[in-house]
């Protein structure tokens, strides 16, 4: 994997994770890609190849119940926040509301920032392999993150679930115990 970092604010300083492709290695007309990459077969894929190019996109002072209301009344399934002109996290329903926090318990004035201001921001560029992808989703503990092109615009998103059910069987049971252990 081959991850930007730098740090950008967002309420406190955080971390951002922007997964870029890796270099081929290997023999040039001998070696399968997966071969040069080093990794299983199914993990070479090309994250555009799997991403979802519908999302939804907000600012990260939107209210989280307008969010949740936005989200839930689409059938997009995926809640991009940007912050400023950058896109920094990739959310679900799921991740706007918890057990601990019942819809009707959230403040009108609670925000996506709020939500996400103590979470990497864990990014992924188009032409980055599923496998460097996955990497940096089950080491932030992430399960969506917004797709960039080679300029940094947004052109989807990638689900973990998607992204682990494009990958071999055997590629899938090893992110799988990963994810656990």
């Amino acid at each position: 994997m081959c991850p930007e970092q730098d740090w950008r604010p967002l309420g406190v300083m955080l971390p951002m994770v922007t997964v870029t492709p890796r270099p081929r290695s290997g023999l040039v007309g001998e070696s399968t890609r997966d071969e040069a990459y080093g990794v299983l077969p199914g993990e070479d894929r090309l994250v555009r190849d799997i991403m979802t190019k519908k999302v939804i996109v907000a600012q990260s002072s939107m209210a989280l119940k307008e969010a949740y209301e936005t989200l839930s009344c689409q059938e997009v399934s995926i809640l991009v926040v940007y912050q400023g002109n950058e896109p920094v996290q990739a959310l679900a329903e799921p991740d706007l509301i918890s057990d601990k926090i019942p819809l009707e318990g959230v403040s009108e004035t609670r925000t996506l920032r709020e939500l996400i201001e103590h979470r990497v921001a864990v990014r992924c560029r188009e032409d980055a392999i599923l496998a460097d992808a996955l990497g940096a989703m089950i080491r932030y503990r992430t399960n969506y993150v917004p797709v960039l092109d080679a300029k940094g615009g947004l052109v989807g998103a990638l689900s973990l679930v998607d992204a682990i059910g494009a990958v071999s069987p055997t590629a899938a049971e090893r992110w799988l115990a990963r994810m656990k252990g």
